[in-house]
């Protein structure tokens, strides 16, 4: 949809189907960018991605700068944008040289004006400053009540269901270890006598189009550390026996994980096994310290029941992080076992705690109870505001850790 102020043109570009300009790119945020139209014809480009916009050839992010109707302009890198989208303007006519002198009696009168004008600008530059900087926290901003932010986030959360093979990998053949018809752990040469291995975690909706964020961790757990465990520690040396005794050598075994489905339950749903909404796997990031990756539901829809959280409703400014103050966690601890009702009908759980570290580069600790299966959970401020992906924590202690939520935008 255009929009005008004051006889401006202004045009919204970005992944939010309402945007005047649409992208499809996944490397393009919901609000990229903004292009204004003045009525003396200036064109004003105003960037506000997480992966930048490119002007010919220069990359600018987080900035506004002027360019030429008919400029090379590239969105997240990817996608070039189409001027024909985009009203061309109205050359205005240069003032005339030969413009009548004003009488020289005027002229104390016109430098006073000058004066005055420039007090009122500046006056006027720092009222707006000031609600500019108020407006990050608003003065009168209260702390939502523990059960408005459960009822405002609780249709994001999706209960994730990853079912999968790990793959052995030795010089005489390979094995795949699955379930069994007794429900036991087994081996066998041939996958198809196996059911998959299951495992549970928590992901959210970031945008009308079906994606989810969650931890990487989450559709890879044959690395968790009770998977590796049983891989490494038991597995591993009978294995290495086995090969040693039939002539094979002392080879080193190699487990590696093989995906069946990954599908996802949204809150409310019923819960039935090797059911649920099947999706795909998306980006991940690529800085290991940032456990974060992405699914996408398959017709890239919005379930009806569901609902997104919106970019602003992520804080990503560090400094509003304080100690002490309040912490909550929406997600599946446990999975479906403890998320499961008597009618088998799926619901999420909110826990409460505070902050109880300043944020270091990645992470931000809370002391928010969650437990297995609260992985890739939403972590809100006491505003509301999402701030962190659960991903770590401790079985001793609420001492629970999350990747803060600038990085979301990194695998969106």
């Amino acid at each position: 949809m255009l929009l005008y102020s004051q006889g401006m043109k202004i045009y919204t570009i970005g992944r939010n189907p309402s945007a005047t300009i649409v992208l499809t790119s996944s490397m393009c945020s919901r609000e990229h960018a903004r292009i204004s139209v003045e009525t003396n014809g200036k064109i004003l480009l105003e960037d506000f991605s997480s992966n930048g916009t490119t002007v010919n050839g220069k990359k600018i992010q987080q900035q506004r700068v002027e360019v030429g109707y008919g400029d090379e302009v590239f969105f997240g890198g990817v996608e070039k944008l189409d001027w024909a989208k985009i009203e061309k303007p109205i050359e205005t006519k240069p003032e005339s040289k030969f413009e009548e002198k004003p009488e020289i009696k005027n002229e104390k009168k016109r430098v006073f004006f000058s004066y005055q004008t420039i007090v009122f600008s500046l006056i006027g530059i720092g009222v707006v400053s000031l609600i500019l900087f108020l407006s990050n926290r608003p003065i009168d901003e209260k702390p939502f009540a523990p059960s408005d932010i459960y009822n405002r986030y609780k249709s994001t959360v999706a209960l994730v269901e990853v079912r999968y093979y790990v793959r052995v990998k030795t010089t005489a053949s390979d094995l795949y270890f699955g379930i069994d018809e007794d429900g036991d752990i087994t081996h066998s040469g041939d996958k198809s006598k196996l059911n998959p291995l299951t495992s549970e975690g928590t992901a959210f909706f970031i945008d009308s189009m079906g994606t989810l964020v969650t931890n990487r961790h989450v559709l890879e757990p044959w690395n968790s550390n009770e998977m590796s465990n049983f891989f490494y520690k038991r597995v591993r040396p009978m294995i290495k026996e086995a090969l040693i005794k039939n002539g094979w050598g002392n080879q080193e075994p190699k487990f590696v994980g093989e995906i069946a489905s990954v599908g996802i339950f949204e809150n409310g749903a019923r819960f039935s096994r090797n059911g649920g909404l099947f999706c795909s796997i998306g980006s991940s990031a690529t800085d290991e310290e940032v456990d974060l990756a992405t699914i996408h539901t398959l017709n890239h829809k919005l379930p009806s029941g569901a609902t997104y959280i919106q970019s602003s409703e992520i804080d990503t400014d560090i400094k509003n992080l304080k100690v002490n103050t309040a912490a909550y966690v929406i997600g599946f601890p446990l999975g479906e076992a403890l998320a499961t009702n008597e009618e088998q009908i799926i619901n999420c759980t909110s826990t409460k705690g505070d902050f109880t570290q300043e944020p270091t580069k990645y992470y931000v600790q809370y002391s928010a109870p969650t437990a297995g299966g609260a992985s890739g959970s939403p972590v809100f401020n006491e505003y509301g505001k999402l701030v962190a992906v659960n991903y770590l924590g401790s079985r001793e202690q609420n001492f629970n850790r999350g990747i803060l939520a600038r990085y979301i935008f990194d695998v969106k």
